[in-house]
């Protein structure tokens, strides 16, 4: 997405992560349905995230938490999981699949709404 301004890629990446969060909750895949011991795990799925993505110096703008969902989905449709398959499919992962997307979606929720990614000044010399 780099050829699209800042604010372009906050808003698809917002649209994105909304989109993801209604295939879950449609799917049945939300917090309000884990157990209590369940809802920890959210929360330390939420760390690793955040740990993965402010490492070296990174941020954890919702263009970044859009494009990690998007790594974790195309990783997940590898193993033929989806929202739509989580509680039928055969695939082992598919709890930790589901836990992470639910930490990104909760990240990207309390994501500050003014996160737009600086313009790169080299576009202007």
């Amino acid at each position: 997405m780099g050829w699209l301004s800042g604010a372009q890629q906050v808003a698809f990446a917002r649209r994105d992560l909304e989109t993801l969060t209604r295939r879950l909750g449609a799917a049945g895949v939300t917090a309000s349905a884990l157990a209590p011991g369940r809802l920890a795990s959210v929360d330390q799925h939420s760390a690793a995230v955040r740990d993965i993505l402010t490492m070296d110096g990174g941020t954890l703008g919702v263009v970044d938490l859009a494009a990690y969902a998007q790594g974790v989905l195309d990783a997940a449709a590898e193993a033929d999981w989806t929202p739509e398959t989580h509680h039928c499919s055969p695939c082992p992962t598919g709890e930790w699949i589901a836990l992470r997307l639910l930490a990104v979606c909760a990240l990207a929720e309390a994501s500050p709404a003014d996160d737009v990614p600086d313009i790169d000044p080299l576009l202007f010399s």
